[in-house]
C-alpha cells in the first residue's frame, strides 16, 4: 500500500525526525513493500535517485532507532 507524502512526513515528525527527501523515499519504499528488505534491496530500489548507499544506510538506522521500521538479523551480516 502506498502512503501519501503527508502521511510519511507526519510519521517522521511524530518520532522527532526531519522529513528529508531521502528519508521520505526510504520510508516510502519500505512501507510499500510486503516483504522484508535489506539495505541492498532498498538501495537497489532507489538506484535512480541521487542518494548514495551510505545515506540510505543512515536513514535506515534512524528509522529503526525511531521505531518506524524493525531491524532483524537474518545472518551473514545482513539486517
Amino acid at each position: 500500500m502506498r502512503h501519501s507524502v503527508d502521511q510519511l512526513r507526519s510519521a517522521l515528525h511524530d518520532k522527532g525526525l526531519r522529513a528529508t527527501p531521502s528519508r521520505l523515499a526510504v520510508l516510502d519504499v519500505l512501507r510499500a513493500s510486503d516483504t522484508a528488505m535489506s539495505h541492498g534491496d532498498v538501495a537497489d530500489r532507489l538506484a535512480g535517485q541521487t542518494w548514495d548507499r551510505a545515506t540510505i544506510y543512515r536513514n535506515l538506522t534512524d528509522l529503526a532507532e525511531a521505531g518506524l521500521v524493525r531491524r532483524t538479523d537474518v545472518g551473514d551480516h545482513v539486517w
